[in-house]
């Protein structure tokens, strides 16, 4: 048999294995969605392109197995229904169906959303260099989402490229909402969930925050400017900021670059074997940010505005409103857009599950699915993509939901533009 006969009877002998992992991994049968294939896969979860039956419309179904099982699977799981049960924006990604299935470790979780082309991980790598007007146009989506959900004191905690969802025509959802959680000062993450959370796949340590690696009492959404900083960053120079493969690796590069930290927040590392990690490193100079990011080297307010958003200290990095009224931005948005409020009881809901007992969890968790089969999420629907050049708004003071506000925003399209990009994005 030819060489090429074999590697062909290879391929179509891994297509049939993943059909099967598939279909034993993912499970849905007697929903209304037929799975198609795996689109990604994480620490909690997988995700699978699908289609409704009854309308043969695609989505993307997220599968949250034995999502009841421990208490932090319970509460991550629940954390991200009630963000996503309650938002309605366009950066962000909408939920259109929460369904279980019984599990022999506990229940799973399905999460139906709108099926997205691609990532922006993808496009960092998959591609060429990645013109400045698209990566402002992606950075403002970023923004735009996040000052969404902070105005409701809730801090995403885990953005990275794979997590921002993007489509050929430059719309980007954020997704992936299962470490958000309420942006409380000066809280220190329980011993279950932060072993998780420094062990996570080591993808997430190059978005990681220094008050996260240091094991510092958080500082509300400054966690994910951090994050934006970074995926700012990479988006210019196609590699990963600080890329650290360890806890350990990760401290080293950031001090390397950044500059040995203050004794203001050695003092706040809860853990002793990190700060001695830390002091053993010793004295580092402060990298200036023309050397780190060269593409950039004569960019004043690029540099500027990653080096605000990069502060190790937390206290003194800018915040989602004032980096999206940057300077850099002054190009492509030369006004802000005013946006709805995020629902409260987003806030409401997320308080009330970080106190439950385990039992308590699994029970809210059993609620909030079977609630969601009298929900209407059509009201998620918010398909309006923004595009440089953008100046206004027209939301209305006097609309009655989020929903409506979202339906009355109008945007001056730049088809042309759109149409470059999709054909250069994706084809």
């Amino acid at each position: 048999m030819p060489a090429t006969a074999q590697a062909f009877n290879r391929i179509l002998d891994d297509l049939a294995r993943r059909q099967l992992l598939l279909d034993f991994q993912f499970g849905a049968a007697g929903s209304s969605y037929e799975a198609i294939r795996n689109i990604g896969s994480g620490a909690f979860g997988i995700v699978c392109e699908a289609v409704e039956t009854n309308s043969g419309k695609k989505v993307a179904i997220k599968k949250i197995g034995h999502a009841s099982a421990t208490p932090t699977s319970a509460r991550r799981t629940l954390r991200e229904i009630r963000v996503l049960r309650y938002i309605a924006h366009d950066n962000i990604v909408s939920l259109r169906d929460i369904f279980r299935t019984p599990g022999n470790l506990g229940i799973n979780v399905y999460l139906v959303m709108d099926l997205m082309e691609g990532n922006l991980h993808h496009l960092i790598y998959c591609g060429g260099p990645m013109e400045d007007d698209l990566i402002s146009h992606f950075l403002y989506q970023i923004l735009r989402g996040l000052r969404y959900i902070h105005a409701a004191g809730i801090a995403h905690r885990d953005l990275k490229p794979s997590n921002l969802l993007v489509n050929g025509d430059c719309h980007l959802r954020i997704a992936d909402f299962g470490m958000a959680k309420l942006a409380m000062k000066n809280q220190v993450e329980e011993v279950e969930e932060h072993s998780f959370y420094m062990t996570q796949h080591i993808t997430t340590l190059p978005y990681r925050a220094p008050e996260l690696l240091f094991v510092m009492p958080e500082h509300s959404t400054a966690v994910d400017l951090w994050a934006v900083a970074c995926i700012f960053a990479e988006m210019i120079i196609r590699r990963e900021l600080f890329p650290g493969r360890s806890v350990s690796g990760q401290i080293k590069i950031i001090v390397t670059m950044l500059g040995a930290p203050s004794g203001k927040i050695l003092n706040q590392i809860q853990c002793d074997r990190t700060r001695r990690l830390i002091e053993n490193f010793g004295d580092h100079p402060v990298r200036p940010w023309n050397e780190i990011i060269r593409d950039k080297a004569d960019s004043i307010e690029t540099l500027d505005l990653i080096a605000k958003m990069a502060k190790m200290d937390p206290e003194e990095r800018i915040d989602v409103n004032e980096a999206i009224q940057h300077p850099y931005f002054k190009e492509y948005y030369p006004s802000v857009i005013n946006e709805q409020a995020c629902p409260f009881k987003v806030k409401m809901d997320m308080a009330a599950i970080e106190t439950l007992s385990h039992e308590g969890l699994v029970q809210a968790l059993i609620n909030d699915v079977r609630g969601a089969d009298e929900a209407d999420f059509t009201t998620h629907s918010a398909d309006v993509a923004l595009t440089p050049g953008d100046s206004s708004s027209g939301i209305s003071e006097g609309s009655t939901s989020a929903s409506e506000d979202l339906r009355q925003m109008t945007f001056s399209v730049d088809e042309t533009a759109t149409d470059y990009r999709k054909n250069r994005l994706f084809k």
